[in-house]
C-alpha cells in the first residue's frame, strides 16, 4: 500500500525525471541539427551537448572571453531551434536549386547574405530575392 507520502515522492521523481529526458531531447535535436551548421558551430554545439563542456571550458580551450562563446552559443541555439531552420530543413528538398542552395547556406548554415553571395558566388540581390521567397513560403505555409 502507498501511502500519500510516498506517492508525493513518487510524483516528484517523475516530474524529475521528466524534465531531465526533456533536456536529454533538446540535447540530442541540437546535436543533429548542428550536422548542417558550420564546423565551428557544429564543434562548439557538440563540445557542449554532446562531451558535456562547460562554456568557460571551451572559452579555456579557445582561448577566447567566456562571453563571447556563451553569446555565440546562444545564437547557434536560436537558429537550430527557430521555426525558420525547421521549415527549410522540411521543405528544401522540393524547391528549385538556387533557392535550396541560398536557403542552406544563409539558413541552416547561419552564414550572413553577404557571405552567403560570397560563398555561393552568386549576387547579393539574388541571395536577398531567394530569402524573401522563403519567407514567404513560411508565412504562407503557417
Amino acid at each position: 500500500m502507498i501511502r500519500i507520502a510516498d506517492a508525493d515522492r513518487l510524483r516528484a521523481t517523475e516530474a524529475v525525471d521528466l524534465r531531465r529526458r526533456e533536456v536529454r531531447d533538446l540535447a540530442e535535436t541540437l546535436v543533429a541539427r548542428a550536422a548542417w551548421a558550420l564546423p565551428e558551430d557544429r564543434r562548439l554545439i557538440e563540445a557542449v551537448y554532446r562531451e558535456g563542456m562547460s562554456a568557460k571550458a571551451v572559452a579555456e580551450l579557445r582561448a577566447e572571453p567566456v562571453a563571447r562563446i556563451r553569446r555565440r552559443l546562444r545564437r547557434v541555439i536560436a537558429r537550430l531551434t527557430s521555426d525558420r531552420f525547421l521549415f527549410v530543413l522540411r521543405e528544401r528538398d522540393g524547391w528549385p536549386a538556387p533557392r535550396r542552395r541560398v536557403a542552406t547556406a544563409c539558413v541552416l548554415q547561419g552564414r550572413s547574405m553577404r557571405d552567403g553571395a560570397k560563398h555561393l558566388k552568386v549576387s547579393l540581390h539574388e541571395v536577398r530575392r531567394q530569402l524573401q521567397l522563403v519567407d514567404a513560403l513560411r508565412e504562407a505555409a503557417s
